[in-house]
């Protein structure tokens, strides 16, 4: 008698757990389904506003303005390579070499440069020239900056000074602040840029002289 009639008993426990365990599986597939569908939607609009971003400024004349414009949420995450291609777009010079922007505001500028091989000379180190182009980039960046609308600048001459074999990752940095009661007219304008290796060694120094223009805003 108190076997059949725990079997019942039994029966309808197991009936009960094959029911729990089939509405938590509908669960999670539910859940997955909205969790894809969300995770798809989110994709398509950021790779959207991204090439949204990439027609409409790629003609832009300010990178610090584009650089904030690429601060949004999400969009942050993807920067770097954003902001690379609109570089080459408006310098297709730089594209010669691998660079990233990590650190950009007024008055300073903050890349690095991946060692490829098309940047090595005959030593297999970073050629001399791949690092001038990273430092006038660099230094660049931070000088423009600094400019308004109207204003225009050009590089009249860059000293470069290498201190050490270049090999690896390598970190260039500028820092510069135009003076505050700069008259409007022509001027030239000095600035440097630092380059150096994984170990924080100085592997050149770029000396740079720009010949500014400033007008009324």
């Amino acid at each position: 008698m108190t076997g059949s009639s725990s079997s019942p008993l039994i029966a309808a426990l197991y009936g009960h757990l094959e029911a729990t365990i089939h509405l938590v599986q509908v669960a999670v597939k539910l859940e997955w389904t909205i969790f894809s569908r969300l995770l798809s939607t989110l994709a398509i609009i950021t790779f959207s506003y991204i090439f949204y971003i990439l027609i409409t400024l790629r003609h832009g004349r300010h990178p610090l303005m584009i650089w904030e414009k690429l601060g949004k949420p999400v969009v942050k995450i993807f920067r770097p390579w954003t902001f690379a291609r609109l570089l080459n777009n408006s310098d297709p010079y730089a594209s010669s070499i691998d660079m990233r922007v990590s650190t950009f505001s007024r008055g300073f500028c903050t890349a690095i440069m991946r060692d490829q091989h098309s940047t090595h000379d005959t030593q297999k180190g970073i050629h001399p020239t791949a690092l001038a182009t990273f430092a006038e980039t660099t230094g660049g960046l931070a000088l423009l900056s600094n400019l308004k609308k109207k204003d225009r600048a050009i590089l009249v001459s860059i000293k470069m000074e290498y201190k050490k074999k270049a090999r690896g990752l390598l970190t260039a940095s500028s820092d510069y602040t135009l003076p505050s009661d700069l008259e409007e007219g022509g001027h030239d304008i000095k600035t440097e840029v630092v380059v150096k290796d994984r170990m924080l060694d100085t592997v050149a120094i770029g000396y740079l002289l720009w010949r500014v223009e400033t007008k009324e805003a």
